[in-house]
């Protein structure tokens, strides 16, 4: 489809829309999504890496539940936030292993979940890192210590997660973005 129309300034305007997806699947077949663009974020990596942040937050988490208290542990967001991120990460090495277009959905999905739920562990973890030493530890400061060092370590933990799972997320969607039409417009001078 074209629209063309000339403006007073002596240019021709030419918008030209495209649709990416021309044709339809027509034998109840999926589409098939652009393993391509994804594969060049390197999802196996990275899904490891979300697996194993989720690892290590929920050891810490199961450390510090007991001696700990603190805002996170209260929270449970070492917990919850742990299974969120081994499960994006498992998606996205599913992902890397066998590409289909309800598997990077998926993967999708969770990673941007994973995303809001890192961005939460990062306010809790921050909101921890400036109480500890106030309230909750007055008398012991080798317990204090401990504390600020883990909260210290969870935050960039969470931090790496975030950015992680942002990543994992922009690959995924330019592997899908099947449905989107692309317009070009062009300027052409007149001649007058």
């Amino acid at each position: 489809m074209a629209a063309v129309a000339t403006p007073a300034g002596g240019f021709t305007v030419v918008t030209h829309t495209t649709p990416q997806h021309a044709q339809q699947p027509t034998s109840g077949i999926a589409p098939t999504v652009d393993h391509h663009k994804f594969l060049i974020g390197k999802p196996m990596a990275l899904g490891t890496v979300q697996i194993m942040i989720g690892v290590v937050v929920l050891l810490f988490g199961v450390v510090t539940a007991f001696n700990a208290q603190t805002i996170s542990i209260f929270s449970g967001v070492m917990f919850w936030g742990a299974i969120i991120y081994m499960v994006a990460g498992g998606l996205t090495v599913g992902v890397s292993k066998s590409p289909n277009l309800c598997l990077v959905r998926a993967s999708l999905g969770m990673n941007i979940f994973s995303t809001i739920a890192a961005g939460i562990a990062i306010i809790l973890h921050s909101i921890d890192f400036v109480f500890i030493g106030g309230i909750f530890y007055y008398d012991c400061r080798d317990s204090q210590s401990r504390a600020l060092g883990i909260a210290g370590v969870m935050l960039v933990l969470s931090l790496l997660q975030f950015s992680v799972s942002i990543c994992v997320s922009a690959f995924a969607c330019k592997a899908t973005s099947c449905c989107t039409d692309t317009q070009q417009v062009r300027y052409i001078p007149s001649q007058a």
